[in-house]
């Protein structure tokens, strides 16, 4: 109920969309793509409109603050745009998916407002963005001030084992990496890499 009034009431009065189905189907698909990038033509494909479509009711679920766009991190800004992005959304309740997926999003709103912070309070440019690159190395998060990467950071739900693309980046870049897991016991240092429980990396967030 709260979902069918999301969308009819907040959604379709804002933008003037009739087409409820197409825009539902996309507001669930993208439920059940959280963490993952996004591509807007296979949405389409599955909801039977066009990529453009697709990119316009996501970009009035931003407006209205639903959901948010994660780009991977490019020195050529135009770039980075048009590369895949990981959509998440400001209500982790309205993810669909097991617990580390939930997960990722808590820790990627929380991660958000850190960026916002560093705007409002610091003055300087800042963005969450993830790091990829073309042969399938992939960190989650990344923290870039000024169009430079600061920080990074893996979320896992249980597994405690560093995985070999946050060191391949944190050795690229020389900055802080961090992995946080949910379920661990203790937080520790695994060589240069940070093993953070989740539960103490959000707390240490909001202070």
């Amino acid at each position: 109920q709260y979902i069918d009034g999301l969308i009819r009431t907040d959604i379709l009065d804002f933008e003037k969309i009739h087409d409820f189905k197409a825009i539902q189907l996309v507001f669930e698909l993208l439920r059940r793509r959280v963490g993952s990038p996004v591509s807007y033509k296979s949405i389409a494909e599955d909801a039977g409109i066009s990529p453009h479509t697709v990119k316009k009711y996501i970009e009035v679920f931003e407006s209205l603050f639903i959901v948010f766009r994660v780009t991977p991190f490019s020195k050529n800004i135009a770039r980075s745009i048009l590369k895949e992005p990981k959509i998440y959304f400001f209500d982790t309740g309205l993810v669909k998916g097991e617990e580390g997926v939930r997960f990722e999003n808590t820790v990627a709103v929380c991660l958000l407002k850190q960026v916002y912070g560093i705007e409002d309070y610091q003055g300087k440019p800042a963005a969450l963005q993830y790091l990829r690159t073309k042969d399938g190395k992939e960190v989650d998060f990344c923290i870039v001030e000024d169009e430079t990467p600061v920080s990074i950071l893996e979320v896992k739900l249980s597994d405690s084992n560093i995985t070999k693309s946050l060191y391949y980046f944190h050795e690229k870049y020389g900055i802080p990496a961090t992995q946080v897991v949910m379920h661990l016991k203790h937080s520790c240092m695994d060589a240069s890499v940070m093993l953070k429980n989740g539960a103490e990396f959000l707390q240490e967030l909001a202070l």
